[in-house]
């Protein structure tokens, strides 16, 4: 039996998924209604979407650290937009980036238009957020998560612990730079209840 094999259909010459915010989008693959809520974003905040990148008809624009809550809160309340949840906020790692090594993102979804987007912004070491968990409470656990993995930290927000190891562990996991093997003298803990 043989194994089958993905093959990406070769894209045309001049192609990219990502696009310049002044480049023109005659042709997209974006649903009616995520068109419609990028044009509204890019009206909106214009120069402040410094980046903006299209892949299987999904959308992420990458926003400075500066403009996250402004522009999370902004599509959340346009209605137009109506972003009412936040499937995710997850943080990654990225040492080749010396000055921004950790980037943030939010995966949002619109109930009432059936659209997703996701922004993203990049942190430099010792970098830190404002939470939005007034916006959408599910936060909490989320940058919880991000914090306690990657070491990034989500300015007032309101239970900012440790959630998925002892309160005395040092280091975040999840960072490229983390030993493969853990940190010498950890041990596994099994008496954790009240605890996370």
């Amino acid at each position: 039996m043989s194994a089958a094999r993905f093959v990406q259909p070769p894209r045309p010459a001049g192609s990219s998924t990502k696009r310049d915010r002044t480049a023109v989008r005659a042709a997209t693959s974006l649903a009616p209604t995520l068109a419609t809520a990028a044009a509204k974003l890019r009206r909106r905040f214009g120069a402040r979407l410094l980046e903006e990148e299209e892949s299987f008809g999904e959308l992420t624009f990458v926003i400075a650290p500066g403009d996250w809550m402004r522009v999370l809160a902004f599509c959340k309340s346009a209605p137009d937009l109506g972003f009412d949840q936040l499937d995710c906020l997850m943080g990654d790692h990225l040492p080749e980036r010396a000055d921004t090594p950790f980037a943030v993102l939010a995966h949002l979804t619109s109930h009432t238009h059936a659209h997703r987007l996701r922004v993203k912004t990049f942190l430099p070491e010792g970098g830190s957020l404002p939470t939005v968990t007034g916006l959408w409470p599910s936060a909490g656990f989320d940058e919880r998560e991000t914090w306690e993995m990657f070491g990034v930290v989500f300015q007032g927000h309101p239970d900012l612990r440790r959630l998925l190891t002892a309160e005395d562990f040092e280091g975040f996991p999840l960072r490229k730079d983390f030993p493969l093997e853990g940190i010498v003298g950890g041990r596994v803990r099994t008496e954790l209840r009240g605890k996370i």
